[in-house]
């Protein structure tokens, strides 16, 4: 997805440190990729992250060659960027973005525009990014791009607006958008609970709750987590702790190399909710899944536990973690596999340690 693959750096620190010394290799090595496809989408990956990190004008010209999807994920970040600071700049990559979007087809068509909803709501465009997001044409996508809205709206104080479109989000059981609604809905009971309003907080809030099914897979995960938070911030604790554990038990029964996604993601939910003990506990436990994983399942997990471990404060535990994965990947038998590992770990490298020497030099 292609807000998925926007980095979570810290902006205003990235837009002027210096580049971070493993973003060269990475795109030496994605350039070299022998696959069109995998050169193309490893390209746009590096391009990302160096417009995370400031160099705008690089990750532009890196774009500039770019198919129309990958193209539009790297002006999407560079959009990001420049929100904060030069609104006007913002405004013309996302010009850019809908002429993409114009000239791609099938799901890559949904995903440009759910990532055009996302960033005209982050400009404070919330007429447009409404807009935007009802002409999503994939209904997961749409989903999720209305519910993108509902947190600027809240911000920008328009709660009955936020409300009202959580509420018209599609309860699709198919789809699985009553996850989003309810999300949504969490949301803005947060917002009204914020404002003092907590019987309508409460009254959305167990609307949420009441879109959870009963027997959940662990694809239902996300969206108990975010029903949860907004019950503890609300003063619900124990009806939070409750759901919680419930989410909890979804991620251990889990068998397949996710349980250590899901156990990261459980992880900061619990922090969220001031159970850091427990917290810590889940990010353990993913360490330890993690080894039982084969090493082509375990270098993407692995990166997304030195995420979670470097947002909870083990920035030693992550930087270990990702020296090891870094070689692991060199390793790999499949040149093109271990290309796309190396040059992903390096991206992983560049967005937590910046300028710190690779584990390698």
């Amino acid at each position: 997805m292609i807000i998925c693959l926007l980095l979570a750096t810290t902006l205003s620190v990235a837009a002027t440190a210096a580049p971070s010394t493993a973003l060269p290799a990475a795109l030496a090595l994605a350039r070299a990729a022998e696959s069109p496809e995998l050169r193309t989408e490893l390209e746009a990956a590096v391009a990302q992250t160096i417009a995370l990190q400031g160099g705008l004008a690089e990750a532009e010209k890196i774009a500039a060659a770019l198919p129309p999807y990958q193209h539009a994920s790297v002006l999407l970040a560079l959009a990001e960027v420049t929100s904060l600071v030069e609104r006007a700049a913002a405004e013309k990559f996302l010009l850019a973005v809908q002429t993409d979007k114009a000239l791609t087809t099938d799901w890559h068509k949904s995903r440009i525009a759910r990532g055009l909803a996302v960033a005209y709501a982050r400009l404070g465009r919330l007429d447009t990014a409404e807009v935007f997001a009802r002409e999503v044409p994939d209904t997961e996508d749409r989903a999720y791009a209305l519910q993108a809205i509902v947190g600027p709206l809240c911000q920008a104080g328009e709660v009955a607006r936020a409300r009202e479109l959580a509420g018209s989000i599609e309860e699709n059981r198919r789809y699985g958008t009553y996850r989003q609604k309810a999300e949504a809905l969490a949301q803005v009971a947060t917002a009204l609970h914020s404002r003092g309003d907590n019987e309508g907080a409460a009254t959305l809030l167990a609307q949420a709750a009441l879109l959870l099914p009963k027997k959940p897979g662990w694809s239902d995960g996300g969206a108990m987590r975010g029903v949860a938070v907004a019950q503890y911030a609300c003063g619900e604790t124990a009806s939070a702790t409750a759901l919680l554990n419930r989410a909890d038990d979804l991620a251990s029964a889990i068998a397949g190399p996710w349980k250590v996604s899901e156990f990261t993601q459980i992880s900061a939910a619990w922090r969220r909710c001031g159970e850091s003990a427990r917290a810590d506990q889940r990010l353990a436990e993913a360490a330890i899944s993690l080894t039982t994983l084969t090493v082509t399942d375990r270098i993407p997990e692995a990166l997304t536990l030195a995420r979670a471990q470097f947002a909870a404060g083990q920035k030693l535990a992550a930087r270990e973690l990702l020296a090891a994965t870094l070689a692991e990947a060199l390793e790999l038998a499949s040149p093109e596999v271990a290309r796309a590992h190396h040059v992903r770990t390096l991206l992983a490298w560049a967005e937590l340690f910046s300028t710190e020497p690779l584990p390698t030099e």
